[in-house]
């Protein structure tokens, strides 16, 4: 017994419902592929030819020389003439020569002396004793101060020898007088020569001040 299969037809629902998606794809890649041809066809640039640059024609010619004018061939400076120099006597008189030196090597004379070297003056010597000095009257009235310089020896015993008067300031007031007559009784430490006591020029300034 033969069972009859029954037909269905091809464009049932079913058969569609399963062919549905594939066609939708089908669809949406042709359209893409589409949109993409009409894209580079509407935006592709023109292949536009570049043309040949211009082939610049250098043309030869032979200029004629031409003449400057006269202006430019004739010098306008005029240099000025040189000044007359007056004649100059050029005669030398005779020069005199300086004397010759002497090449002799004779050795210089040596003069000798005899005399002792002079002794050295103690300036200012510290006086172990000094008194009798008194102040002028008339000076002391005006209120007048002063010194008296004196030269003279440190004897060996210590006293003082041959006093002079070198300086009086002020003078006319008696300071030099008011020194005289105390500066010989002073006593001064004598020099010293090997450890004995030798005389010695000395100065010293005597000092008169109101207190």
């Amino acid at each position: 017994m033969v069972r009859s299969i029954p037909s269905k037809p091809l464009w049932s629902a079913d058969f569609l419902e399963r062919i549905r998606p594939g066609f939708a794809l089908s669809a949406a890649l042709h359209i893409g592929l589409l949109m993409a041809l009409a894209y580079c066809l509407a935006f592709h640039p023109a292949v536009q030819l570049q043309p040949e640059p211009p082939v610049d024609i250098i043309t030869m010619t032979q200029a004629s020389p031409s003449t400057p004018p006269k202006s430019q061939l004739t010098p306008t400076f005029q240099p000025d003439r040189a000044p007359v120099i007056e004649e100059v006597h050029t005669t030398v008189g005779t020069l005199p020569l300086p004397p010759r030196d002497s090449f002799d090597r004779t050795p210089p004379t040596m003069v000798t002396t005899t005399e002792p070297p002079s002794p050295t003056v103690i300036i200012n010597p510290k006086p172990i004793y000094r008194g009798g000095l008194i102040y002028p009257d008339k000076a002391a009235d005006r209120g007048v101060p002063g010194y008296v310089d004196f030269s003279f020896i440190i004897e060996p015993d210590g006293s003082v020898g041959d006093p002079q008067v070198i300086a009086e300031v002020p003078d006319g007031y008696g300071f030099a007088a008011a020194a005289r007559k105390a500066f010989p009784k002073w006593r001064f430490a004598p020099k010293l020569v090997n450890g004995k006591p030798v005389a010695a020029p000395a100065q010293i300034r005597v000092t008169f001040k109101l207190m």
